[in-house]
């Protein structure tokens, strides 16, 4: 059963977008943040509090006892077709934080919201835990389940970072009950762990990435979509270690400053495979280019690059970052959560105006059925048009598809939307000249 997201548009028309596609090329653009917490980064933007569209984070209430560390992540966790906050944080509880969107998936507006069945999470309840969660569809049945890392586990113990909860509601209507996945129990990955899922070795299955410490971890997902396991790899099957020796430490990453942050996936430089992108100790954002292939990832040597526009600022001690579209633009934004004093902040991804060639090229293809639900078909109507790489993406920026296509005698590609989750994706074509186009595709 899929998950029925209520995108009730009509998507008719191209959206178009330049090289960079649905990841920003004009830099970022400062929306709003808490008024009483980020005062560091309202200094470092020349701006007043709380921002000049702060979508309810002026006023969203900050829990008592969780002054800083939020971590955030986007999701459509109640299936209403936007993207809601859900975050960790430093609580005496070790709780899970939700804050629902109560506008639209055009004009966001998130306010902190009761949910029982995160509201009862509580990991080493009486500590001072710190916790960072994600939510995947990872059993491939149409809802979102909850991963929580956290620094203590329910006994005080450090060995058993990732704690897993399977979503028996619904997609609109989430219960989460705590269970396990072979192969991520009693694993130590960080003092202060965090983890992301990404189809790191394209087999259409998803991975699982740690992150904290000061290191980079990788368990393949050597199982199923419908039944995964976790395989913890080390050395020279670790994408971020590359070391031939037996120590199950991993020795060759170079940076000293991810302590507490949690890893970002998504194609930065639009070449068809998965960057990374994470927050630094001291308050920047930054990202490394994957210099290998979709399925053969290849981190290079970790070279470190900033973001432009407002979110290259020092967001404040050891930020995290999200990615998503959070007001419909077909563009990512960013919400930033930082430690001390804990407040969330939100940056709008900006694109530049596209050339008329890059128009004309939106004429020059067809793109059907959309909505659709098994087979996507692109037509390509000019003869001119040889070579084109073509990616599709999740609305929170993970690629589902990735392709260099030579186009054929009929002109058309095909792709099998069948096992995708349903709701909003957006689909990349890039020609052989670079001109490039994205269009929203609705999977049912």
């Amino acid at each position: 059963m899929k998950q029925k997201l209520l995108y009730l548009m009509l998507l008719s028309s191209f959206y178009y977008a330049n090289a960079q596609a649905i990841f920003p090329d004009s830099g970022w653009e400062f929306q709003g943040a808490h008024a009483s917490r980020a005062s560091g980064l309202f200094a470092d933007l020349s701006v007043t509090a709380p921002g000049p569209n702060p979508a309810g984070l002026d006023t969203a209430e900050i829990p008592l006892g969780l002054s800083r560390l939020f971590s955030p992540t986007l999701v459509d966790l109640d299936g209403d077709g936007d993207l809601d906050i859900v975050s960790g944080g430093q609580s005496t509880e070790g709780r899970i934080f939700y804050f629902e969107n109560t506008g639209t998936a055009t004009s966001p507006n998130w306010v902190q919201t009761a949910l029982a069945t995160l509201d009862a999470i509580a990991i080493a309840p009486g500590g001072n835990n710190e916790t960072r969660c994600q939510l995947e569809d990872i059993d491939d049945d149409g809802d979102y389940d909850l991963f929580v890392t956290s620094r203590l586990d329910e006994n005080g113990f450090t060995f058993n970072d990732i704690h897993y909860y399977e979503n028996t509601g619904t997609a609109t209507v989430p219960n989460f009950v705590e269970s396990t996945i072979p192969g991520i129990e009693n694993q130590n990955i960080a003092n202060f762990p965090s983890i992301s899922f990404v189809d790191l070795d394209n087999d259409m299955d998803l991975d699982m990435v740690g992150m904290g410490s000061d290191s980079v971890s990788y368990l393949q997902n050597t199982g199923t979509k419908l039944m995964p396991v976790f395989e913890r790899k080390y050395h020279l099957e670790n994408p971020w270690d590359l070391d031939s020796g037996t120590s199950l430490v991993q020795r060759n990453w170079p940076h000293g400053d991810v302590l507490v942050t949690i890893p970002n996936f998504i194609d930065i430089d639009a070449d068809g495979d998965f960057d990374m992108a994470f927050g630094r100790d001291a308050g920047l954002a930054s990202w490394i280019e994957n210099v290998g292939t979709a399925s053969a990832p290849d981190y290079g040597t970790y070279a470190l690059q900033n973001f432009s526009g407002d979110f290259g600022v020092d967001l404040g001690t050891f930020p995290t970052i999200a990615f998503g579209d959070v007001d419909g633009d077909n563009v990512l934004d960013v919400i930033a959560g930082t430690f001390n004093p804990g407040y969330f902040a939100w940056f709008k991804g900006i694109n530049s105006t596209l050339t008329i060639e890059e128009e004309n090229l939106a004429v020059q293809i067809r793109v059907s059925p959309n909505p659709v639900k098994d087979i996507l078909t692109i037509q390509f109507e000019s003869n001119q048009i040889n070579k084109t790489n073509i990616t599709m993406y999740t609305i929170t920026g993970q690629m589902v598809y990735g392709s260099n296509k030579l186009i054929q005698q009929d002109r058309a590609v095909k792709i099998d939307v069948s096992k995708l989750q349903s709701g909003l994706y957006f689909l990349k074509i890039k020609s052989g000249d670079s001109k490039t186009i994205v269009k929203k595709i609705t999977v049912n």
